[in-house]
């Protein structure tokens, strides 16, 4: 295998342990290169993905732990982190980011609970005055459902604890 200290200090010309590093050896470092890039290109993207280790899924699962304590820290709710709620705020925190309205319905699916169970929810959080609902100007028929400003800060205080090492 290739001295990558030795390698990155190699200036053409160089005396190493008394000679200069003799072309074959440089020959030899070219093709070990070529192997490796040749070995490389044959792999999927499948092989290529990198396996955690069990300390990286520490880490990670301690910061998930510690995120979703923070986040019903940031909703004054004990379980909100895992509640049907929270998958609504980042349902509705996504389409406002995108200029997009969801109806009450669309709401209570990206819950991906019984519509009752989203209908709760929905109460709930417009209590909190974490949402608000309007009536759709072209089809009154059709209620649609956005965050408030408080909604909005909230869950973005709260996706910042999922970006924090």
């Amino acid at each position: 295998m290739l001295d990558t200290k030795s390698a990155q200090h190699y200036r053409p010309g160089e005396r190493e342990s008394g000679s200069i590093i003799a072309a074959d050896s440089r020959l030899a470092i070219a093709e070990q290169m070529e192997a490796f890039a040749i070995e490389l290109r044959s792999m999927s993207d499948e092989q290529m993905q990198a396996v955690p280790s069990e300390s990286t899924l520490l880490a990670l699962a301690k910061k998930l732990y510690s995120a979703r304590r923070n986040i019903d820290d940031i909703f004054g709710m004990i379980g909100f982190a895992v509640s049907p709620a929270w998958d609504i705020m980042l349902d509705l925190y996504q389409a406002r980011a995108k200029g997009t309205e969801i109806s009450i319905s669309s709401a209570c699916i990206g819950a991906a609970c019984p519509s009752t169970t989203g209908l709760r929810w929905l109460q709930a959080l417009e209590g909190m005055q974490l949402i608000e609902r309007h009536q759709d100007p072209k089809d009154r028929r059709r209620t649609t459902v956005t965050l408030t400003e408080k909604g909005w800060l909230h869950t973005a205080q709260a996706l910042k604890f999922h970006m924090k090492n």
